[in-house]
């Protein structure tokens, strides 16, 4: 036992001094935190944690949060007695991490106030490292840390098992915690704590369903100018005047800031408060709305992928884009970079794809004054440098050679760019990366670098195709029609034939069939099976995924009159099977078709095949 405790405290120490590959020998989820806390630059000897309430902070946050205190107070109480624990400590957090209760051995409380494991701090995995409550917040699920599987060294005296507390929607209320000193006995109270987590959470639904329902009562038999919200202030009903300006739904202090005259009482029912209701005297605050530089979407499920996407914006941990051709890579970045902290900032762009490595390097990195032959006399500040306080968005980034790779890890670890013959310059910017492959495979093939993955991965983000979000096809054309002032009758159409096609080109491949349906058909109403001659003109696949439709000519033939296939159309479609079998790689596509890059360049602008 004593040797397997040497060899997890030599396995610590090694992951900490900077070799991250011996977390491999740990288990993945514990590996992955680990790794999320070193990128993090999380530091494993800290003592008092960054983020910690002040004291009307955590009584505010408690005042809130009462009810569920209160019930947690309760059943731990029921079973605290049958649990065989060690010095345990009962911690429980609120939705985000903050510590809003704690009982439990005396002893083992007076260890905890060491490293300030008390009410008010924030115990995620950003603030005091690897522990159960943190990735339980991340994972929404049951979670438990041995003592020598903790990232910082003042928490590997402890063990932990954590659960959390979900509400009907599946969204996190608080997280209830086991953690015993010196000892590993928190993981048999793993299962226990499940059961009892479900149990509160069956009680708080229970109780909260009650008052909505109490709360919906009373919207009926008192009909006037307030606004009404329940015990979380989230708004249920509104004044038909404010209708416009107050969402349902939404919290009712997001309308609210310190210019804002208004008046709030509680509203009782029996005794037990179920809600309040706000009169507000000046103006409305309009919310604060994200900038989305996209065609507004009418499906739900992309609707909460935006929502998540504002929140990584708010982080300044690296993002990682990946998705399909045509999926709107760009229109992210662009999302997450004015919503972010560094909105004022610039925001750089480029295509790791679309240049070759010699002139990657000169483009990220820049060049002092005469660094080569033909070069700028007065040299060249590099997109890296550019960046500087704002956004680097690198496109493509499957496409850097292993040297690229590894330039770019050290300017990302260091946090300093080297120009070509030039002095080291530092430099601070949020990086957004983007793939149309899977990272994860081209790590496992020895195609990318593991070290640069780990940096670059931290916020993964998968988009969603626009097959799976049918909705925003309508959006699409209405956005399209408004652009253009194209106004048509005939817009039903469009989206009857749209909606059956996969459209694995996505946004992209759908705006390309509206400009050939625009060009064509600007002044005249189509048929369906014209429509749909537009749409199969641009695919690659049909759909039964077999074979390829050639390319529109310049002359629109008319229904009975088959498209003869010329020696252009044919080339193209030799050229985008090459393409597409390459992932767009350039070079290789070169090398397979026996031609120069530049000729592979020259003739994707003239086929617009980019």
């Amino acid at each position: 036992m004593e040797v397997d405790f040497m060899q997890d405290q030599q396995l610590w120490k090694q992951f900490i001094a900077g070799n991250e590959f011996v977390a491999n020998t740990l288990e993945t989820r514990i590996a992955e935190s680990w790794k999320i806390c070193s990128r993090a630059e999380i530091d494993p000897y800290l003592v008092r944690p960054q983020k910690i309430l002040s004291a009307s902070e955590l009584l505010s946050k408690q005042h809130q949060y009462r009810n569920m205190i209160e019930v947690v107070k309760t059943q731990v109480g029921t079973i605290e007695n049958n649990l065989k624990l060690n010095q345990p400590v009962f911690i429980l957090t609120d939705e985000v991490g903050n510590i809003l209760w704690r009982d439990g051995n005396l002893q083992a409380q007076e260890h905890a106030n060491d490293f300030y494991f008390r009410e008010g701090t924030k115990w995620t995995e950003l603030n005091v490292g690897t522990n159960a409550i943190g990735i339980s917040l991340r994972t929404k699920k049951d979670e438990h840390v041995a003592l020598n599987e903790h990232y910082a060294h003042a928490s590997r005296q402890w063990s932990c098992s954590a659960s959390p507390i979900l509400d009907e929607d599946g969204n996190v209320l608080g997280v209830l915690d086991v953690s015993t000193l010196h000892n590993d006995s928190a993981k048999d109270a793993f299962l226990l704590l499940t059961l009892l987590t479900q149990r509160i959470a069956n009680i708080l639904i229970s109780a909260d369903l009650e008052r909505r329902k109490e709360l919906l009562q009373y919207c009926m038999l008192h009909r006037s100018d307030e606004l009404l919200c329940d015990t979380h202030f989230k708004i249920v009903s509104t004044p038909e005047k404010y209708a416009a300006h107050f969402k349902l739904g939404n919290d009712i202090h997001s309308y609210i800031n310190s210019k804002t005259i208004y008046k709030s009482e509680k509203i009782y029912f029996k005794n037990k408060l179920i809600g309040y209701k706000v009169r507000i005297f000046s103006e409305p605050l309009r919310t604060n709305t994200f900038y989305y530089p996209g065609v507004p979407t009418a499906n739900r499920a992309y609707s909460q992928f935006l929502q998540r996407i504002l929140k990584l914006a708010g982080s300044s941990l690296p993002i990682h884009l990946f998705g399909e051709s045509g999926t709107g890579k760009e229109v992210l970045a662009r999302t997450i970079h004015y919503n972010s902290s560094v909105k004022s900032g610039p925001l750089i762009a480029i295509n790791c794809g679309a240049l070759n490595q010699n002139l990657l390097e000169s483009e990220l990195f820049g060049y002092a004054p005469g660094a080569f032959t033909g070069s700028n006399i007065k040299g060249q500040k590099g997109k890296i440098e550019q960046a500087n306080g704002g956004t680097l968005f690198l496109d493509e980034i499957e496409s850097m050679s292993r040297q690229m790779q590894t330039a770019l890890l050290r300017v990302v670890e260091e946090k300093k760019v080297v120009p070509i013959n030039g002095e080291p310059k530092k430099i601070s910017f949020r990086l957004i990366t983007a793939s149309n492959q899977d990272l994860r495979v081209l790590v496992r093939r020895k195609k990318f670098r593991e070290d640069l993955f780990y940096r670059i991965y931290v916020c993964p983000v998968q988009i969603p195709p626009l097959r799976e979000r049918k909705e925003d096809i309508q959006q699409l054309i209405t956005s399209f029609c408004k652009v253009k002032k194209w106004q048509i009758a005939w817009q039903k159409n469009i989206y009857s034939v749209s909606r059956d096609y996969p459209w694995y080109g996505n946004v992209r491949e759908f705006n390309n069939f509206m400009e050939r349906l625009y060009l064509f058909y600007e002044q005249q109403k189509p048929t369906i099976k014209q429509i749909r001659k537009l749409i199969e003109a641009g695919t690659i696949r049909n759909n039964d995924n077999e074979k390829e439709i050639p390319a529109v000519s310049k002359r629109q033939p008319s229904d009975g009159e088959e498209q003869s296939e010329t020696e252009e159309i044919k080339e193209i479609k030799k050229l985008r099977r090459a393409l597409e079998k390459n992932h767009y790689r350039i070079s290789k596509t070169a090398a397979e078709l026996h031609v120069s890059r530049t000729t592979i360049y020259r003739k994707m602008k003239r086929y617009k095949l980019r």
